[in-house]
């Protein structure tokens, strides 16, 4: 991939995460990036081709960021794992992370989520099994809706606050049974 796609790229995600897709043009873009209007048609075709361009290779960044942390033998640092991912993601990528939360009504990112999230709820169904949970299903269920409200939570805050406290009150909740 050329540097100046690479670049365009990277200038519509934190345009499209600041501003939302609907509210940035592609003459922001380009202004944005230095380049011709016509330079992003070139490569990318139209502002939607764009958007599924930016989604898809930040999935593709976050999924190899993230390769070994699925791996995890000791179930309860998988679940400690699976609890710090929202904090630890929006981190690494705000701006993707915002946008991901402002197209909660696009099928083709929420495709690129369910993709990415699909392996986790059966580790952490073997991991409550593991650690002798009751209710391993209705576990994992439970988790899984916190994890995507702190991810929501993280995605959109405006301003530091007290996030190492929430993971270690969540954290301490789940524990060998």
């Amino acid at each position: 991939m050329t540097n100046r796609k690479q670049h365009i790229a990277e200038v519509a995600l934190q345009l499209f995460g600041d501003k939302g897709f609907e509210n940035t043009s592609t003459q922001l873009i380009a202004k944005a990036a230095g380049v011709s209007e016509a330079l992003i048609f070139k490569h990318f075709g139209s502002k939607d081709q764009l958007l599924e361009f930016v989604i898809r290779n930040g999935y593709k960044r976050i999924i190899e960021d993230n390769r070994g942390g699925l791996a995890e033998p000791d179930p309860l640092a998988f679940i400690h794992s699976v609890i710090e991912l929202p904090f630890k993601l929006v981190q690494a990528e705000p701006h993707f992370w915002k946008l991901q939360y402002r197209l909660t009504d696009s099928e083709m990112a929420r495709q690129q989520h369910e993709r990415f999230m699909k392996p986790v709820p059966a580790l952490l169904r073997q991991a409550f099994q593991k650690l002798g949970y009751t209710d391993p299903d209705k576990e994992t269920e439970l988790l899984l809706l916190l994890v995507e409200a702190l991810w929501k939570q993280e995605a959109t805050k405006t301003e530091a606050s007290d996030d190492q406290g929430m993971l270690d009150f969540i954290k301490g909740k789940y524990q060998a049974q």
